[in-house]
């Protein structure tokens, strides 16, 4: 498994649309992806205009054909023009340990 993680800043003044574009659409685009395991997006508290993707892919390889995807255009096209930089990192997973909520 591969966990991407992808911090994207938005333009100032854009960020509840962005929100709104992923809650609406966007992240459900993404999750079609083939190679998808599971992805999941937040909002960051101390800097509002930053946002987070942790998406878990079958592997590397997965994630870099999922760009070629018409559903991954689709995702990208929610975001696109509100966003103005980001960067993503790349992490090898070992096996999951699922805890018990309280």
């Amino acid at each position: 498994m591969l966990l991407e993680i992808a911090e994207i800043e938005v333009r100032p003044g854009a960020e509840d649309r962005f929100a709104s574009a992923m809650r609406d659409a966007g992240i459900a685009h993404l999750a079609t992806c083939e190679g998808v395991v599971s992805a999941r997006f937040g909002r960051g508290v101390e800097n509002p205009s930053k946002f987070t993707f942790n998406v878990v892919w079958t592997s590397m390889e997965a994630h870099q054909n999922a760009r070629t995807l018409e559903a991954f255009g689709r995702f990208r096209a929610c975001f696109g023009d509100l966003s103005v930089g980001g960067a993503m990192s790349h992490y090898v997973m070992d096996e999951a340990v699922e805890g018990r909520s309280a």
